[in-house]
């Protein structure tokens, strides 16, 4: 188990969010997936987007459209630079696994971010799904190909990464409300990720 190695995330993508948001660049090869959420909610929507990062290029994309964007990332340097982006939109600094509010959203994104959580917080994360989703919202995360752990690099640093498997992400996305439209595997064309999409009921 590396589980001990997940509470180091916060604390790198606080002291590389800059270097790490210039490394991401702003190509959007997310763009089909983003499409594919779009798609389920109408236009303008309020979204969620858990682990927002600096904002570019996926949060920007999505006021691009018309939307409307609340950002939640416990990395001060992450939300700095989504202010400075987009000061119109609404920014936290916030651990989102603690996030908490009486505002519902239509959409709700955890990109590239939900697979940083221990499979435990991953499994608690789905009752914050559906407390802030309103009927027919859309929620798109990405995770691994198969239950387990996994260890990447950023910057040097060991960059922990989790999954669940795909039977236990369906069996809790059914037990809150949840139905899946699209899943796929280490998506070729979205650079080998995960995804899946569902929706509130």
């Amino acid at each position: 188990m590396q589980a001990h190695l997940a509470k180091q995330i916060i604390d790198i993508y606080k002291k590389y969010g800059r270097s790490w948001t210039e490394h991401r660049g702003t190509y959007l090869y997310e763009k089909v997936w983003l499409d594919r959420f779009l798609s389920l909610i109408p236009v303008p929507s309020k979204i969620l987007d858990l682990g927002c990062g600096s904002a570019k290029p996926i949060a920007a994309y999505l006021i691009e459209q018309g939307h409307e964007v609340t950002g939640v990332d416990a990395s001060d340097v992450m939300i700095e630079m989504a202010q400075q982006n987009f000061p119109e939109q609404h920014w936290i600094q916030q651990d989102f696994r603690s996030f908490q509010s009486d505002q519902k959203f239509q959409g709700i994104l955890a990109w590239d971010s939900f697979f940083h959580l221990t499979h435990d917080d991953q499994r608690k994360m789905f009752g914050l799904f559906s407390d802030h989703a309103v009927a027919g919202a859309a929620l798109m995360f990405t995770s691994g190909p198969a239950h387990g752990e996994a260890i990447g690099e950023m910057f040097g640093e060991p960059l922990y990464h989790a999954s669940l498997s795909a039977d236990e992400y369906r069996l809790l996305l059914k037990q809150h409300g949840f139905e899946v439209i699209k899943m796929i595997a280490e998506d070729a064309e979205c650079a080998g990720h995960t995804v899946w999409l569902a929706r509130f009921i």
